[in-house]
């Protein structure tokens, strides 16, 4: 057992005692908060957390230049928000990429590895509302090649973290409500989350503004043409801006990227059609740390593409993403697509509906009862 399991297993012991442990390992508490604080009550055990020394959402430079339909550039400070009125819970996506199956258990050496989707996916959304992200002993990459991983001590030992932070989550935040994002591994340790602890219990769903289950890659079923069923039969996905408890799910594809039909189309939630401007994204965005090179004169760390990338969801449920104008470069950057998946912008997923996904869960925040 490594010493940050011990760590954490022996926090976990401190914070509950034996048999309360035994209990709470057998069997899942439906209430809506835990009784008593985990290991998660240790400040470094989160990247992103309002009052802890180094929030690492808090701590980054967003500066951003716009890049507008005449190529002009204008540049907008990031504002954080001074006192929101909700939260954001976010799972990061597989950053271990090692082959082999397995878990990362020294979560501090791996920090700088889970910084890049961070900075990517989550940190700008604390100009709308508190974000809370903590580190998790994830599987490998390797881990996906496991027949029926899902079952697997792999999964389980992932999810055991994210479970126990959102435990630590409720119990420091009675009655807040929250917005659940993450991205292809976190969107599964989230799918998760939503079965064991939202499905059946309403009293979590009331406080849930929406889960931005983001690049789930087929781990979340609705029947096609149907908002309900499959997965869940409580939360359906999203199709009003103003509708909460609800999912927003989506692929992302290089629009006439060839891919086989599916038989079945993916669940598919585009986030222009729920109250932005239909098929055509707010704005993309991405950083110097891409490793794309940025147009001449620009000195801030983070550029935008407003209202120049288009979207819309095809008949195999990607949502396909297309440019307004050739001439403004980049179109769809190569650098970010994954050409081992023929066509596919999942690393990018966040990138480019940022904006509306911003702006989506502002509205239906204010749509909370």
């Amino acid at each position: 057992m490594s010493m940050r399991k011990d760590k954490m297993t022996g926090a976990w012991l401190r914070g509950c005692g034996l048999a309360m442990c035994l209990v709470l390992a057998g069997c899942s508490d439906s209430s809506d908060a835990p009784a008593r604080p985990g290991p998660y009550a240790a400040d470094d055990l989160w990247l992103c957390k309002p009052g802890i020394a180094q929030d690492r959402c808090r701590d980054l430079d967003q500066t951003i230049t716009h890049i507008q339909e005449d190529n002009s550039q204008v540049v907008y400070q990031h504002e954080i928000a001074a006192d929101p009125e909700f939260d954001c819970f976010y799972v990061y996506p597989t950053v271990d990429q090692r082959s082999e199956p397995g878990n990362m258990l020294d979560l501090e050496a791996g920090e700088n590895l889970m910084l890049r989707p961070l900075v990517n996916q989550a940190a700008r959304f604390n100009s709308v509302c508190r974000v809370f992200a903590p580190k998790y002993r994830q599987m490998t990459i390797g881990s996906y090649g496991v027949e029926d991983v899902r079952n697997s001590s792999y999964f389980s030992s992932a999810f055991a973290d994210v479970e126990e932070a959102f435990e630590q989550y409720l119990l420091e935040n009675p009655g807040r409500n929250f917005v659940l994002m993450g991205h292809s591994q976190g969107s599964h340790m989230l799918l998760e989350l939503l079965a064991r602890r939202f499905e059946n219990n309403a009293a979590l769903r009331n406080r849930l503004i929406s889960a931005l289950v983001i690049g789930p890659v087929g781990w979340l079923e609705v029947p096609e043409g149907e908002v309900v069923g499959g997965s869940f039969a409580n939360i359906p996905l999203c199709t009003h801006a103003t509708d909460n408890a609800c999912i927003v799910a989506y692929d992302t594809n290089a629009e006439g990227a060839e891919r086989p039909q599916r038989e079945q189309a993916l669940p598919c939630v585009d986030p222009t059609r729920l109250g932005g401007e239909p098929g055509l994204l707010a704005n993309m965005i991405y950083n110097d740390q891409e490793g794309i090179p940025f147009p001449e004169g620009v000195e801030t760390s983070w550029i935008g593409w407003p209202q120049m990338h288009t979207a819309s969801c095809d008949s195999n449920g990607y949502l396909s993403i297309g440019t307004v104008q050739q001439e403004r470069q980049p179109t769809v950057p190569p650098e970010l697509v994954q050409l081992v998946l023929g066509g596919s912008l999942h690393q990018a997923d966040f990138n480019y509906t940022i904006g509306d996904l911003l702006r989506l869960v502002e509205v239906q925040a204010d749509s909370m009862p």
